[in-house]
């Protein structure tokens, strides 16, 4: 049982034994030894990921080794803060933009005195198993007659195991967590955006390295295992615009605030938070992206509510063109979206909204003025709109498309509305009158083939009918007056058979040189 466990302590070079129900606790006196407990215990699950390697040299006397290895470690992370100071009556200004990088030391060591580079960019990176065997499968064959053999297959090694995702060294990716605005409390006097320029010093140093930026530390950093460093990479002044931003896909109903500048610093942004300050208030916070120099980035920190958008589209057809080809029609139709923005304004402010809209791919602007900027996937405009009142913007866009209709299945109504819409000249429109007056004339003759067929069988029923009454009279008293009645109807019945072939040949023929004639017209409106 538990309670008859013994425990050995050492101490002063003598090795003690108590029962462990005598024991209340254990403390341990070095701080350092508390310290790798707690290490150890904290990293007690990832054993499996430490290997030992031996490493054998030749019997030289002296050897010049250098031993390295790749290590996966924690992303690093970068915070931003801007402090801008606003022109009066102006919506542009100057900004004050801070960064700092934190990284974790998640070592088996302590890092001391040591030159830090962070790389801002994605590298490519996966685990590759290379220390477990891998023995291919092969076929099990057996012993058999000697018959002829059969068919050889060759099979594909399936892996055994799953591939465990490697986390990207030194590479940025997680965002730190902030304060909801709500818990957000503000000092009475906020320093200037002079103050805080002054009051911290960017210590690292921007280097371009082909897809990669990497900041260099200039001092170096000492960080114990399992701690963290702050260190300040970025310290630059930018000059900045404040712009309403709408765009319905992101957020419905209202604008937001924004801040749009040039990245002048000659640096990289890594993607991480920013918490905004202007003329001395806390604005709200926002996401720095992946910014190249000279590249733009724009700052969304606060919802404006004080204005309402009403956004409404309206999608229709309209014609395009009309084009002849062999037997077809080519309709050329425009797919025409309508969208309007309705835009009230609630504040005592005159307010420069921009319209955001993406691109949709094959798409054209009509009746629309030119954006006022465009990304590679929305465009922009700037709607004013003056205090208390509305301001209306209207967008179009069409997409051209093409659907065929075939010239023997046209309407006479369609082809009417084609020529009064001026999508066909008055030729081309005689020309496929006539055609669909041919085609009515051959459906009018299959229908008088189709009722001379039905009469055709009416008619063969009813000497049938005749013969079998023939059959029963005899060609004396009034049985052959009634006999002689009915070979006259039998007669006239054959003539009218006669008749009925006649006219379907007749009609046969007319279908027949119809078609020819159709065919002709259509060519000859091929050729036009």
């Amino acid at each position: 049982p538990l309670e008859n466990t013994l425990v050995s302590l050492e101490q002063d070079s003598t090795v003690l034994t108590y029962q462990i129900k005598s024991l209340l606790g254990i403390r341990l006196l070095d701080p350092r030894a508390s310290h790798d407990l707690r290490f150890f215990l904290d990293s007690s699950m990832s054993e499996d990921m430490r290997r030992t390697l031996t490493i054998r040299l030749s019997k030289a006397d002296t050897h010049d080794l250098i031993v390295s290895y790749v290590a996966p470690s924690p992303t690093w992370r970068v915070s931003y803060r801007i402090v801008a100071e606003s022109e009066e009556g102006q919506r542009r200004g100057s900004a004050l933009l801070q960064g700092w990088g934190l990284f974790d030391n998640r070592l088996d060591e302590d890092l001391t005195d040591v030159a830090v580079t962070l790389v801002a960019g994605q590298p490519i990176s996966f685990i590759y198993d290379l220390y477990s065997s891998k023995i291919p499968d092969r076929p099990v064959v057996e012993d058999e007659a000697r018959t002829a053999p059969g068919p050889v297959e060759f099979r594909a090694e399936s892996p055994k195991r799953a591939r465990r995702p490697a986390p990207a060294a030194m590479m940025a990716g997680a965002v730190m967590a902030k304060a909801a605005p709500e818990e957000y409390l503000m000092a009475e006097a906020e320093p200037s955006m002079m103050d805080m320029a002054g009051s911290i010093q960017a210590a690292a140093e921007g280097r371009e390295s082909g897809e990669f930026f990497q900041y260099v530390v200039t001092n170096p950093v000492s960080v114990r295992r399992g701690e963290s460093a702050l260190v300040p990479i970025i310290g630059t002044e930018v000059s900045y615009n404040r712009e309403l931003l709408y765009n319905g896909h992101k957020l419905p109903d209202h604008p937001v605030a924004a801040l749009r500048f040039i990245n002048t610093s000659g640096l990289t942004f890594e993607r991480g938070p920013v918490t905004i300050v202007v003329d001395n208030e806390y604005k709200g916070e926002a996401i720095v992206p992946f910014t190249r120099a000279e590249s733009e980035v724009y700052l969304a920190y606060a919802v404006e509510l004080g204005i309402r958008i009403t956004e409404r589209s309206e999608d229709f057809t309209e014609m395009a063109g009309i084009d002849i080809r062999g037997e077809y029609l080519l309709i050329n139709e425009y797919l025409t979206q309508v969208t309007t923005y309705t835009i009230e304004n609630e504040t005592a402010r005159d307010e420069v909204v921009t319209i955001e809209s993406p691109i949709m791919t094959g798409f054209e602007l009509v009746h629309t003025p030119d954006p006022d900027a465009q990304t590679a996937t929305e465009r922009r405009w700037e709607v004013p709109v003056l205090a208390y009142d509305t301001a209306a913007f209207i967008r179009t866009e069409r997409r051209l498309t093409m659907r065929h209709e075939q010239i023997r299945g046209m309407k006479a109504r369609h082809l009417k509305r084609y020529f009064e819409g001026e999508w066909l000249d008055e030729n081309a429109f005689r020309a496929l009158e006539a055609i669909l007056e041919m085609l009515a004339l051959i459906e009018k003759s299959h229908q008088e083939i189709a009722q001379l067929e039905q009469e055709r069988q009416t008619v063969y029923a009813r000497q049938q009918q005749l013969r079998e009454n023939l059959n029963t009279l005899t060609g004396r008293g009034e049985e052959a007056a009634l006999r002689g009645r009915m070979l006259k109807q039998l007669e006239a019945a054959e003539d009218r058979v006669l008749g009925i072939e006649t006219r379907s040949e007749e009609l046969k023929r007319l279908i027949e040189e119809t078609e020819k004639q159709i065919d002709e017209a259509i060519r000859a409106l091929g050729d036009r």
